[in-house]
């Protein structure tokens, strides 16, 4: 559980990222690859693991420790109800 949520924050923090128009997906995960030698980058591995599951775990985090640093990224809620990738969603 510890894994997933750490990744959910992560890929939380990578969505809004890319919401924002900071950087794209790919230049996100290639960053967090390359720059942090991890085995996928972040929106990668949400996606793998589902970003339903991502987003289930930002809320109960959400709901038990009431801060807004858990608050689900635009980008990650919008991929879920389109049934897309967080790569694939574009930001509103």
């Amino acid at each position: 559980m510890a894994v997933l949520r750490t990744v959910a924050m992560l890929a939380n923090e990578a969505a809004d990222a890319v919401y924002q128009g900071v950087a794209s997906a790919p230049d996100v995960d290639m960053a967090m690859k390359k720059g942090v030698a991890y085995p996928r980058g972040p929106l990668e591995w949400a996606d793998r693991i589902g970003l339903a599951k991502i987003e289930a775990a930002l809320d109960h985090m959400a709901r038990h420790y009431g801060d807004p640093r858990y608050r689900v990224s635009p980008l990650i809620r919008q991929s879920v109800l389109a049934g897309k990738p967080v790569g694939v969603a574009a930001p509103a």
